[in-house]
């Protein structure tokens, strides 16, 4: 049940992580839909301020704040200017081998191509995948798989779609991998996570399977499948609630170290 912003305080204190000394907790977060806001424009996109006026103070207070996200790290650099604050870009993919470079390298090829025939449809190609942004179109998610469809099949590429975009990248790889390969580095005491969209999903599944305390924070908008937040343990509505949900999670903090 998602959750108004006058009932955050009780969800925050009820949760397993409030028990736990906040130097023992990692938080991790998405950027887009989480931290800011969607805008038809994704270079246009900024955190709130308050969001991150909270993330430089959790830097201080807990373990580690990680943003986990989609974008590229170099924006993300610009997007989160917060010493301190680590930032995992690509959604936390290795760079691919190299059957699948060459694969994403012929997809990207015949993807534009393809979108060609539909203006306000792009590539954003990164290190470790392409995003195929299609918000500015008429297009539905379903309709856009389907365009694509021909162009994965026999790459070795999976498709996980979005908020009007669809990521193209390598198989089993994702945010909910990156966050397992991190927590035997971290070696947490309790973990957070915040996030808002499909690509999210195997990061809630990943946590909610965690045998240490944990919380799942999910950022509703009415763009979010029914299922996405089926393992979170709070769901709010959008990134102002979440903000709010920061600012508990630095009361509580400091009241607590």
């Amino acid at each position: 049940m998602i959750q108004e912003t006058d009932r955050i305080t009780d969800a925050w204190l009820r949760s397993p992580v409030a028990r736990i000394q906040p130097s023992e907790v990692i938080l991790i977060t998405d950027f887009d839909g989480t931290l800011a806001e969607i805008v038809q424009d994704p270079a246009a996109a900024r955190a709130r301020p308050e969001s991150l006026e909270a993330l430089e103070q959790l830097v201080r207070l807990l373990a580690d704040v990680i943003v986990l996200s989609s974008r590229p790290p170099a924006q993300l650099e610009h997007l989160v200017p917060i010493s301190g604050v680590r930032l995992i870009g690509d959604s936390g993919r290795a760079l691919p081998r190299k059957a699948h470079k060459e694969s994403l390298d012929r997809f990207n090829a015949d993807a534009s191509k393809l979108l060609e025939r539909f203006p306000g449809a792009w590539l954003e190609v990164k290190p470790a995948s392409t995003a195929v942004h299609f918000r500015n179109t008429e297009l539905t998610g379903e309709q856009m798989l389907k365009l694509l469809h021909p162009l994965l099949d026999d790459a070795r590429l999976a498709a996980t779609p979005g908020r009007k975009v669809i990521e193209v990248h390598a198989p089993n790889a994702g945010k909910g991998t990156a966050l397992a390969a991190l927590l035997p580095i971290e070696d947490p005491g309790a973990v957070v996570c915040f996030g808002d969209d499909e690509n999210d999903r195997s990061l809630f599944e990943c946590v909610s399977r965690l045998e240490m305390p944990h919380m799942c924070v999910g950022v509703w908008s009415p763009e979010a499948p029914k299922d996405l937040f089926d393992h979170c343990d709070l769901v709010v509505p959008g990134p102002a609630a979440a903000s709010a949900v920061l600012q508990e999670i630095v009361e509580w903090a400091k009241q607590a170290s």
